[in-house]
């Protein structure tokens, strides 16, 4: 009879959930029970409701957080803090892995951290969304660079950030402590453009525009 080991040696990446739990044991009457059971084993580790993580003594990659997060809530996408310091545009650690979401916002506290989600108004979603590789043959959901830019700018003027300062640009850059080297080096101005033309906020548009108008000095 086969073992536990054989069928979760079957997975090819370290991020699981309760339905591909339930697919390796089909076999199982019992197959939520099945996966109690793996959970006491110690094979499996819950990260939230549905979403698992496999033992590293399998020997798989390292676990991945923007891969976790796609999963943690769905549909979303990796943005804002945590794409921009991925692309270098900030050099801060951010505290939690941050991404959007058509739904509610949310956060989730987790034994491996703290995972954010901003809304995003379904017109504004599709643009910018790319497979971006994590690890050799795994990848997530992310946004591009410039698609980064906007949903930051977009969140922060929602949360009223930008009411008390003069130079919105100034602002930013020093406090967020941006690489506009990096920035320039990364991305598309027309791809910019395009992107932040669609978010309906003033401070988006100007901030993109001024940013260009440096950038092509």
């Amino acid at each position: 009879m086969k073992n536990d080991f054989y069928y979760l040696r079957q997975f090819s990446a370290p991020e699981i959930t309760t339905k591909m739990l339930l697919g390796a044991f089909s076999g199982y009457e019992d197959g939520r029970g099945k996966i109690h059971s793996l959970s006491r084993k110690g094979f499996i580790k819950p990260i939230k409701q549905g979403v698992y993580l496999l033992n590293e003594d399998f020997g798989f990659r390292p676990y991945s957080k923007e891969i976790l997060a796609n999963l943690i809530y769905a549909p979303s996408y990796i943005s804002l803090e945590t794409a921009l310091s991925n692309y270098g545009f900030i050099p801060e650690q951010v505290r939690a892995t941050t991404s959007i979401s058509m739904g509610r916002g949310k956060s989730f506290s987790t034994s491996i951290g703290d995972f954010e989600y901003h809304h995003l108004k379904d017109s504004l979603y599709p643009a910018g969304i790319q497979l971006r590789e994590v690890f050799p043959g795994a990848f997530c959901l992310h946004a591009t660079p410039e698609k980064a830019l906007c949903d930051f700018l977009y969140i922060k003027e929602t949360k009223g950030e930008f009411k008390q300062q003069k130079d919105y640009f100034e602002y930013l850059v020093e406090s967020y402590r941006f690489d506009l080297e990096m920035i320039e080096k990364e991305v598309s101005l027309r791809k910019l453009q395009s992107i932040s033309e669609s978010y309906p906020f003033q401070h988006v548009h100007w901030f993109t525009n001024e940013l260009i108008r440096k950038l092509l000095k």
